[in-house]
């Protein structure tokens, strides 16, 4: 009953702020943030509800500005739904505060697991890292909690160890360009049609070096449970697709090995943090770790990126 109360509660919000009549929305993901699927007499969109300890109303404004920004130059993303100053509206739900974005409804079909559509996902990425950066948005880095307690502290140590030994190292941890970057690139955040990939879920989306957003599609390739062959095939499909938008100018790869390390490091604090984890499942992080530390910690990688084997 209290989920019905928060759902009519949410509905009521949202249609004074969008000054729409005939609001209805159903909850569609309820993880840590709350998805819902909302329809309008403006048309449908997703409402998402973040909960204040994990992004507060600023973060979701400045959100909205970067997906304006990117909707105003190219047809990659979900455009926001409400005006970017409604963005980061606060929500009450199981008593406690949440803040919410609202996007359109992103065209086309989930990822099929085919390498075919990695060409046009890497393309759609490459569209977006070459998006001029506009003084509508911020350069924003935000450092991670990295206190030594609760659970998966040996992992988030090994993590830890594996990035500063490659710093120590004088290995390369940047690639000396800026854009704006999706925050969670792979495939599962994009739509397929035939004509383009439309990208959303820019929840943790920033201004910063591009190749953090390669390198979280080369975390999630090291995670799959497929043949190194095949493996190899998606990521380089992926990079000729993001070849074709760069006009040579194409952000060195060489750190690549670093962002990778850097992206296991966030989703081992956002496991520790929000995820209550089942034994098994635990299991499974602690040994993906292992395995993800041993491909990345010592790798050379190219400055073009592209990698045969050793997934």
């Amino acid at each position: 009953m209290r989920d019905v109360e928060d759902l009519k509660n949410a509905e009521r919000t949202l249609s004074r702020v969008l000054d729409q009549g005939n609001l209805h929305l159903e909850l569609v993901l309820n993880g840590v943030n709350k998805t819902f699927a909302g329809r309008c007499e403006q048309g449908d969109f997703y409402l998402r509800l973040s909960p204040e300890r994990l992004h507060s109303s600023v973060e979701l404004k400045r959100e909205a500005k970067i997906l304006t920004c990117i909707t105003d130059h190219e047809q990659i993303a979900a455009k926001p739904f409400m005006d970017p100053q409604h963005a980061g509206t606060a929500f009450v739900w199981d008593g406690a505060p949440y803040f919410g974005i609202a996007t359109t409804v992103a065209p086309g079909d989930p990822y099929d697991n085919s390498v075919g559509q990695l060409r046009p996902f890497g393309r759609a990425l490459g569209k977006l890292h070459a998006i001029p950066i506009t003084g509508k948005v911020e350069r924003v880095d935000s450092a991670p909690h990295l206190a030594a307690s609760g659970k998966l502290v040996e992992e988030i140590s090994l993590v830890q160890g594996a990035i500063f030994q490659w710093s120590n190292r004088g290995e390369p941890t940047s690639s000396g360009k800026t854009s704006i970057r999706h925050g969670d690139a792979w495939p599962g955040n994009g739509r397929f049609g035939e004509s383009r990939v439309t990208l959303f879920d820019f929840e943790h989306t920033s201004i910063g070096d591009p190749v953090a957003d390669v390198a979280n599609v080369a975390w999630w390739l090291t995670g799959l449970q497929q043949p190194t062959e095949i493996k190899s095939q998606l990521w380089n499909a992926f990079l000729e697709g993001y070849d074709e938008t760069q006009d040579g100018e194409r952000a060195d790869m060489s750190s690549l090995p670093y962002h990778v390390l850097s992206v296991e490091l966030r989703s081992l604090l956002f496991l520790r943090d929000f995820i209550k984890l089942s034994l098994e499942v635990e299991k499974s992080v602690i040994a993906g770790t292992q395995h993800l530390v041993g491909v990345w910690r010592n790798r050379a990688v190219p400055e073009s990126g592209f990698l045969k084997d050793g997934w």
